[in-house]
Order: C-alpha cells, then structure tokens, then sequence
C-alpha cells in the first residue's frame, strides 16, 4: 500500500496553504484506486457559519466512503463511513490516519 507523500520538500513548513493539502490528498487517493464509483472529487464549499474549505471526497465500492475537509494547515477533517468523522491539527497527523484506510 503507498504512503501518503508529500510532493513538495515544504510539505511539513510554514509555506504549506490549503490547496497544496487538497491537491496532495487528491493525488494520493487516486493513487490508492480510491475512485469507486464516482471518482476522487474536489471542491471548494462553505458551511452554515459562512466559513470557506476545500474538500477531497472518495470511496471504494461497497467498502469505503470519505470525505477530507481542509480549513486550514492547522485544522483538517475527516469524514470515513467506517471510521466516523476525526479532526486534525497536523498534516503529519492526518497522514498517518489516511495511510490507515
């Protein structure tokens, strides 16, 4: 099973934004064939209180159904159907936790 890499050598600094974390979650579920049935998806929303996030939305069939939301590079969630929904302060962290899936 592949890791979750980072492409950029500032993965882990200060330079890290919102869309890097979304465009290096979506590389890496396409990568897992995490693209059942409707495919890896990315999008940018905003919630009930009016705040902005960008999200990565995938699945396997029958399996598996998540959802990444990016707040920023100090607050991600995810939502798994297997694993409820967890809150992330670091990319590291939420790392680990997808290498999980």
């Amino acid at each position: 099973m592949a890791r979750f890499v980072p492409s950029d050598s500032n993965w882990f600094g200060v330079n890290v934004n919102s869309q890097q974390i979304q465009t290096q979650v979506e590389s890496w579920a396409q990568g897992q064939n995490f693209t059942a049935p409707y495919g890896v998806l990315s999008g940018q929303h905003t919630n009930k209180k009016g705040v902005k996030f960008l999200s990565v939305t995938f699945g396997r069939a029958r399996t598996l159904d998540a959802t990444v939301e990016i707040y920023n590079r100090n607050f991600m969630l995810v939502r798994t159907s297997r694993h409820g929904s967890r809150v992330f302060k670091s990319v590291a962290d939420m790392q680990q936790f997808l290498d999980t899936l």
